[in-house]
């Protein structure tokens, strides 16, 4: 299971903008974003707008302008911003139907797929955005 540059991006730029917005009291711009994470400008425009639309970050125009986020980096979880960018946690479409059991069902491997979902998921949940910004100090 690969994780998509969208979600990777996404976090790596919610992360950069918490620490401008926290450590130096500052908005961070789209550029300097793209710049730290070496991401397209375009691509990054296309993630942030998802983000905002969500109200995980504002975005202020002009020349003082720049993202923060709008919650406390505690508040807000890996899998929200997993949900934002990608709608949907699942390692494959086998499982598609909701509340289906493992048992009498054409795709002999979906209890397998559940269980990585629901793990999946229990991660993300418990994982904060403060969590991720304490992993830079992590070896």
């Amino acid at each position: 299971m690969k994780i998509s540059t969208r979600i990777r991006y996404g976090l790596r730029a919610v992360i950069n903008i918490a620490e401008g917005n926290l450590n130096e009291n500052r908005l961070v711009r789209i550029k300097e974003i793209a710049l730290d994470q070496n991401i397209s400008v375009q691509y990054l425009e296309q993630i942030l707008f998802k983000l905002k639309k969500k109200d995980i970050i504002k975005g202020k125009r002009g020349p003082n302008g720049g993202y923060k986020i709008t919650k406390a980096p505690e508040d807000i979880t890996a899998l929200e911003l997993y949900e934002i960018l990608d709608e949907e946690v699942k390692v494959v479409d086998c499982n598609e139907e909701k509340n289906q059991r493992c048992i009498k069902n054409d795709c002999r491997t979906n209890c397998l797929w559940s269980q990585l979902d629901n793990a999946l998921k229990e991660i993300l949940g418990k994982t904060t955005l403060a969590d991720l910004m304490k992993n830079k100090d992590m070896v």
